[in-house]
């Protein structure tokens, strides 16, 4: 399904519009424009007051620039959702195991080319904890932490984080989890 945000400026550059006018446009529902017009005032292309539409100075400018203008996600606030990176590898690791620390994840699964695989690691499964899909063991002789995958929670797609957003996003079930910043390197070891 194609994005309409390119349709809706260009429908704007003549002037304000009402939301149903904008629907009538796109051939779609109020509600399906209404999602496009909420993207296009977050990423400050547009305003909009009382159902009625109009473009920004960047709208204009967007417009006018001919650029592409896409409705995912901006300024890093994505989520990586590739199929065999190393979270990715881990999740699936934890699926199958009955506990595991970050020691246990990086021998298992780094063969040295990741860059700062460690703590790269050690935020996912901090965020994995915070966000209640990993359950701590009790510490080992050695200190490390370790922790349980709970079963219930372990969907097929590893839950994407963003460290830059502190969000992490479980795409199984479409729950979203804001985590709390905190002193990640101290708990991870």
């Amino acid at each position: 399904m194609a994005w309409n945000g390119l349709t809706i400026l260009t429908a704007l550059a003549d002037g304000p519009r009402l939301t149903r006018q904008i629907a009538a446009t796109l051939g779609t529902s109020s509600r399906s424009a209404n999602e496009c017009l909420r993207r296009l005032r977050q990423r400050g292309l547009l305003t909009s007051t009382e159902g009625n539409h109009q473009l920004t100075e960047a709208g204009r400018a967007a417009l006018a620039s001919g650029r592409q203008i896409t409705s995912g996600p901006c300024d890093g606030a994505a989520t990586a959702r590739k199929g065999n990176n190393l979270r990715a590898r881990a999740w699936r690791t934890m699926q199958i195991m009955e506990g595991s620390g970050l020691d246990d994840l990086l021998g298992l699964l780094c063969d040295g080319s990741e860059v700062d695989a460690e703590r790269n690691l050690a935020t996912y499964l901090l965020a994995l904890e915070e966000a209640g899909y990993l359950t701590p063991m009790r510490q080992g002789s050695d200190g490390k932490r370790r922790w349980r995958l709970k079963r219930d929670l372990a969907g097929e797609q590893a839950p994407a984080w963003n460290k830059k957003t502190r969000v992490l996003r479980d795409h199984n079930t479409g729950k979203t989890y804001v985590i709390p910043r905190r002193k990640e390197a101290s708990h991870a070891a």
